[in-house]
């Protein structure tokens, strides 16, 4: 659609538009990408033409390719003859410029900023209004120069360009600018390109000790050029920076800059798709891991806690011998130990004998038990240990 629109001399979303109202199907969002990634894709067939449809449309130039009147840049469907469509050649092709893209030619003054810039100059207005109301020196914020103010038209062109587009340009708190198209934030900036040369140094500067055997010292210097840059991984295949030359300023470059965005955003979303695909699985196969984890950590819990009662039962068996063996020894009942007799003391051994075997609360009470230990039932204890 982009292309299309810039040989027929009209922005991409009025040809859309046009489309829409004639019942053409156009390719959604990302289609070119996804057939440049090797995707299959299908094609709808063209459906009827509505009954109201004309036979013929009429595509009328945008203001930026023709000057009649103020309503020329509005498609219109009609039943006329259409008239013929410019072919561009080689020769024209390598003259172009910013102004064959519709809605990225740079004006030559800042008319109705975009909200950022219009932040810009507000806060610019707001601190030079404070400054001349204090009294502290410095406060004053530096005039825009002409620098600053082409920075500006082009990052307003560029930004209106981008929302009519579907996508929004955004600021955060440290000022610094991205474009955000098919949900990917894409950090960019626009800036004067400086260079390092060697200065000499000054008299005062002899003097000072960290000079010492130096005639000069390396300094940044302004070199008059302005350089975008898109400060993010793009795909393989995408330029990345622009940096104006005597022979191309970088309002020529807009155009390139703007099919680089919209582009490489829907590339960038497939790719962050399959990443956020990837992390998901990857969290599921660690829980699921865990989960396996939890299962042979209570399977391993179940088994110790059987065998504890395996050792209770055996040492209850021990304590029973042993009671057969003390009953078996010639002993007076009656003497004292301590404050009980030697049958009481017997008979305070057969009780325990009797509540201390784990056979007595039944086959289904010991599994039970056994059921209810977790994972954790002895994460305390070696917490201890």
């Amino acid at each position: 659609m982009s292309h299309l629109a810039r040989e027929y001399g009209v922005a991409s979303q009025r040809l859309k538009d046009l489309c829409d109202q004639a019942g053409i199907p156009t390719p959604p969002a990302g289609h070119w990408s996804r057939v440049a990634a090797g995707k299959a894709m299908t094609r709808p067939p063209l459906p009827e033409a509505p009954s109201d449809a004309s036979s013929t449309v009429v595509i009328e130039p945008s203001p930026s390719r023709r000057k009649t009147s103020p309503r020329a840049d509005t498609p219109k469907v009609s039943g006329r003859k259409a008239k013929p469509l410019a072919t561009s050649t080689p020769e024209s092709k390598k003259d172009a410029s910013a102004k064959s893209v519709p809605g990225l030619s740079v004006p030559e003054q800042l008319r109705k900023p975009h909200r950022i810039i219009a932040g810009w100059l507000e806060d610019h207005k707001r601190r030079k209004e404070d400054a001349r109301h204090s009294y502290l020196p410095g406060l004053a914020p530096s005039p825009f120069t002409s620098m600053d103010r082409r920075r500006q038209r082009i990052l307003d062109t560029l930004f209106k360009a981008i929302e009519k587009a579907g996508g929004r340009a955004i600021e955060d708190g440290r000022k610094k600018l991205a474009i955000e198209l098919e949900g990917e934030v894409i950090p960019i900036q626009l800036r004067e390109k400086n260079r390092q040369v060697r200065r000499p140094l000054t008299e005062e500067e002899k003097h000072w000790r960290w000079n010492e055997g130096k005639d000069s010292k390396p300094e940044l210097q302004p070199t008059g050029k302005l350089i975008f840059e898109i400060k993010r991984y793009l795909p393989k295949g995408f330029r990345h920076d622009w940096l104006e030359t005597d022979e191309v300023t970088l309002e020529a470059c807009l155009p390139e800059i703007f099919d680089t965005l919209t582009q490489a955003a829907p590339i960038m979303a497939l790719e962050t798709q399959k990443r956020l695909e990837q992390e998901r699985l990857a969290r599921i196969a660690e829980y699921e891991r865990h989960l396996a984890e939890q299962a042979r950590q209570r399977d391993d819990n179940q088994w110790q806690r059987f065998l504890e009662f395996a050792d209770i039962w055996q040492r209850h068996e021990r304590a029973c011998h042993f009671l057969l063996a003390l009953k078996q020894l010639d002993l007076d009942p009656d003497t004292m130990i301590g404050e009980a007799s030697l049958s009481e003391w017997l008979a305070w051994v057969e009780h325990r004998l009797e509540t201390g075997n784990p056979l007595n609360q039944g086959i289904d009470a010991l599994f039970a038990d056994i059921e209810k230990v977790t994972s954790y039932t002895y994460s305390h204890q070696r917490r201890q240990w």
